[in-house]
């Protein structure tokens, strides 16, 4: 029931089959109500089928849409706060597992107790990216579109000087091999290429973004490729819950990197790792990038030639727009990729100790995981106050989580 859930990237199979029989399962029906903004709190659900729509208080239209296999509730359910928003079943109702705060204990058993720490390391990387989705500053800003490929910033500098190689060509070729090996997840649109560097994965507009940057401060000229990319090819990256997103366009826009060298322009195409290709095209032998020869796959994937593509000196009139996803949802979106290429969110550094203390002392360990998880709760209930009206900023508001 949870393997197609965020927790099954958290959690290996046997975690999440003991963790699936401490919580229970209710149906709604489409509209019907899970809970009002304000009501008591004490549950977290995970979506197995169908899907929830989000509304503010007093207000008929949704602000936010759900799918299967994300999460909603988890802050009621650690601090027991009010809630902050309205749930209700979408159109076609839903299948809900539900995980009640009573199962927490000072009396847990060995297994439990063991089973719900898990459950708070694997929550944490979540709690933090959608925390950075609230403060991060990573919406449009004129800064982003001026600006977000920052060549010049000290850290694409320092990588840049890194990556050099003898020639061109072998300079391109080591930034391309460095951005491809980025893992490829759906996520924050509007990131500066500093921002990319420091996050460590993108998606085919921010690793792109990355590549021509530090293809810049190499000094050699560089700019951005688009194509339309069928959307029928995208799903086998995203959950079947997703799929009627990308049925929206017949294409997709799909960018890459491509450099200059003379009078000739090359693509080096550097967005998907091995695995994520294996999805786009599988039992076929792996293509890569090779001096003296252009790299462009998804046309070739297509039939297109590799020179069918539309060259921009920036993304302005990609950041002007909105993503085909929304950024609530995201996360969702990302566990089959995260499934094949490994779990990739950072955790806190207060996990570090745990898995000491797991193996030694596991009542303690579970002391330390829920001190942890109650912390970044809290810091994400303020922050979701703020961005709704219903408190004022913190002091520490202008930081950025690290992911």
């Amino acid at each position: 029931m949870l393997s197609s859930t965020k927790l099954s990237v958290a959690l290996k199979t046997e975690y999440l089959d003991r963790l699936q029989q401490l919580g229970t399962t209710i149906t709604l029906a489409p509209g019907a109500t899970l809970f009002d903004a304000h009501s008591s709190s004490g549950e977290m659900h995970v979506i197995v089928q169908g899907d929830i729509n989000l509304y503010k208080a007093g207000q008929d239209l949704p602000v936010v849409w759900l799918g299967p296999g994300d999460i909603l509730g988890e802050i009621g359910f650690i601090l027991r706060t009010p809630r902050t928003i309205s749930a209700r079943a979408g159109m076609h109702g839903c299948l809900l597992w539900r995980l009640d705060r009573r199962v927490i204990s000072p009396r847990m058993d060995a297994e439990i107790t063991d089973i719900l720490t898990r459950l708070f390391i694997g929550m944490a990387p979540y709690v933090r990216v959608r925390y950075a989705k609230l403060t991060g500053g990573y919406g449009h800003s004129a800064k982003i579109l001026e600006q977000h490929c920052d060549h010049q910033h000290p850290v694409i500098q320092h990588m840049a000087e890194f990556l050099i190689g003898r020639d061109t060509w072998e300079t391109a070729g080591n930034i391309w091999e460095y951005v491809r090996y980025l893992p490829y997840r759906f996520g924050f649109w509007n990131l500066l290429a500093s921002q990319v560097l420091q996050m460590g994965y993108g998606m085919c507009t921010t690793k792109t973004n990355l590549q021509v940057a530090l293809l810049r401060a190499c000094e050699i000229e560089a700019a951005f490729g688009e194509i339309d990319f069928p959307s029928e090819r995208m799903k086998p990256l995203i959950p079947e819950g997703y799929h009627h997103i990308l049925a929206i366009e017949p294409n997709v826009k799909h960018y890459f990197g491509v450099f200059r060298i003379g009078d000739d322009w090359y693509p080096c195409d550097a967005t998907y790792p091995p695995q994520v290709w294996e999805l786009l095209n599988p039992g076929q032998p792996e293509s890569l990038f090779e001096p003296g020869s252009p790299f462009n796959p998804c046309n070739a994937l297509i039939d297109r030639p590799f020179d069918a593509y539309k060259r921009f000196d920036n993304l302005n009139h990609v950041l002007k727009k909105r993503p085909f996803y929304d950024a609530d949802n995201v996360e969702a979106m990302n566990i089959i990729l995260d499934k094949v290429q490994g779990p990739f969110l950072m955790l806190p550094e207060w996990v570090v100790p745990i898995h000491y203390l797991m193996r030694e002392v596991p009542h303690a360990a579970f002391q330390r995981a829920y001190a942890g998880i109650i912390t970044e709760m809290e810091r994400l209930y303020r922050a979701v106050q703020v961005s709704t009206g219903e408190a004022e900023a913190p002091r520490d508001a202008g930081r950025i989580a690290v992911l």
